[in-house]
Formats: C-alpha cells, sequence, structure tokens
C-alpha cells in the first residue's frame, strides 16, 4: 500500500465501520494526548489552548465537533447527491478525516509553545489602550511559530480529507458540490462552538 495515497486519500481504501473505528480512536487520542496540556479542539476547525479540564472534556469536544460536521454533511449529501449513499461511511470517513490532529496534539506537547501562549495571553491581559504588546523572543518564540505552523498545514489537511471524504461517500463533484461542503462546513462550525461552549457551562 502506498503511502501518499494512504495520508492523502484513504477513502479509496478504508470506509465504513473500520474508518469508524480508526477515526473515533484517533479523536480520543487527540484528545488525550492534548488534554494534559490544556489543548482543547473546541470547534470543528478550532484548536486552542486553555484551561485544564477532565480527559472527558477534551473527548466530548472531539466528538462534538465530528458529529456536527458529519450530520450537516449527511444532510447536504442527501441533498445534492443523485446517488444512494451510506451514512455509515460517511460518518466513518468524516471521524478518520481527523486523524491529523493527532500531529497537532503532539506538536502542541512543545513545551516552549506553551510558555509562549502564557506570555503572550499575560502581556495581551495587562495591554493599555493603543499600546503595543511585548511579545517574549528567543528559543520559545521560534518553537511557537513553528508549531503554528505545523497546526495550520494539519488543519488545510484535514479540511481537504473532509472534502474527499463529502465527495468519495456522496458521490458529488463541482462547483454544487464544493458550495454544499463549504456551507456544511461553516454551519457545522457555529452549532459546535456553541454545544462547546454549552458543554462548558456544564464543566
Amino acid at each position: 500500500m502506498k503511502l501518499l495515497p494512504l495520508l492523502f486519500s484513504p477513502f479509496q481504501r478504508v470506509a465504513g465501520a473500520a474508518s469508524l473505528a480508526l477515526g473515533l480512536a484517533a479523536i480520543v487520542v487527540a484528545a488525550l494526548i492534548g488534554a494534559g496540556k490544556g489543548l482543547h479542539f473546541d470547534g470543528v476547525l478550532d484548536v486552542h489552548a486553555g484551561r485544564l479540564a477532565p480527559g472527558w472534556f477534551f473527548v466530548a469536544e472531539g466528538l462534538i465537533d465530528w458529529l456536527c460536521l458529519s450530520l450537516v454533511l449527511l444532510l447536504a449529501g442527501r441533498v445534492v447527491s443523485r446517488t444512494a449513499f451510506r451514512s455509515i461511511d460517511l460518518l466513518g470517513t468524516q471521524a478518520l478525516a481527523r486523524w491529523p490532529m493527532v500531529l497537532v496534539a503532539l506538536a502542541c506537547l512543545a513545551p516552549g509553545f506553551h510558555r509562549f501562549s502564557a506570555a503572550l495571553i499575560k502581556s495581551l491581559s495587562n495591554l493599555k489602550p493603543g499600546a503595543v504588546p511585548a511579545l517574549p523572543g528567543g528559543p520559545d518564540a521560534a518553537v511557537f511559530a513553528t508549531v503554528t505552523v505545523v497546526i495550520l498545514a494539519c488543519i488545510v489537511w484535514m479540511v481537504a480529507l473532509m472534502w474527499k471524504s463529502f465527495s468519495h461517500c456522496c458521490n458529488v463533484r463541482g462547483g454544487k458540490a464544493a458550495a454544499a461542503f463549504v456551507i456544511g462546513l461553516l454551519i457545522a462550525e457555529a452549532l459546535s462552538k456553541v454545544l462547546i461552549g454549552q458543554l462548558f457551562l456544564l464543566k
């Protein structure tokens, strides 16, 4: 099995229950790795360093992200697709599409990333109107910049996998399908933020 197709287009080989199991495992692993450093996947496309919380809270965030997008795209697929498709295939491949977040969680283990983040938050919280924040420099700044690039690259990678999942499972192509995907992604992002906000109130 070639590596590049497996990394960038795995849905040609893995779908259904297998992709669901692998995807859910990836979501849980990413959540638990991030939990130790307070890394929240608090939206379909969001990654933020924040407060520590019980492990279940981080897992719940990941599951909410996956379900929001999966269910919205499932509805969108029923609208735009002219062929029948299995819900389990879309649900499973959308879960598997989130696997780059494991790489994000690992990258964010770097101590310099969290030291810089904490210093940046402290600087911004004490910032007076019109003043320029004093950003810390040195190795921590370089680590923070590197990890930020990794995060952005993995988010782009994840969105590409989400699109390939939607296109492949629903058998849709072209501008109409792309528009349905983008609109669905935006709706799911907003919905996930609302639901995770409610989850914070329960914590």
